[in-house]
């Protein structure tokens, strides 16, 4: 498969734009002393890796001059959920143990007890579970279908 900056690109606004999010979401005060609306704005954040797998899809598709078969969906997803992973980790370990650390005893406090290794667990498996069922469906609506598939 070859190389498509924009799958790096998208990759980056998918972590960066999840990372800014939940960092408005922390301004907002919805980490918390308003546990409850944060745990329903942050759905939000499901934004950003879909339209980056979009729009990861679309460029491949054009650079394989209109083909694109669901192995290749599935690989640019996924390549685009690792750059996204990989973002995460570093900035929610970040926020976990230096911008916010009183989150995770908000969440003890809630009874739902987390700690830093399991939340960034979370986040790669996530990434990646999500990325690859973005991937898929989207992948299946836009791809070449019938003979003229590779």
């Amino acid at each position: 498969m070859r190389y498509n900056p924009i799958t790096t690109y998208a990759g980056i606004f998918s972590g960066v734009g999840a990372a800014l999010w939940t960092l408005f979401e922390y301004a907002m005060g919805w980490h918390n002393e308003h546990l409850e609306t944060g745990a329903i704005t942050g759905f939000i954040a499901v934004i950003f890796p879909v339209a980056a797998i979009v729009w990861a899809l679309r460029a491949a598709k054009r650079s394989f001059g209109g083909q694109l078969s669901m192995k290749q969906a599935l690989m640019t997803g996924l390549a685009v959920s690792a750059i996204s992973a990989a973002i995460g980790v570093v900035f929610f370990y970040a926020y976990y143990t230096a911008i916010n650390p009183a989150f995770l005893e908000a969440m003890a406090a809630r009874g739902q007890p987390v700690d830093v290794v399991s939340q960034l667990i979370a986040v790669v498996a996530g990434s990646f579970i999500f990325g690859i069922l973005i991937s898929a469906v989207v992948g299946y609506f836009m791809r070449t279908k019938g003979a003229e598939a590779k």
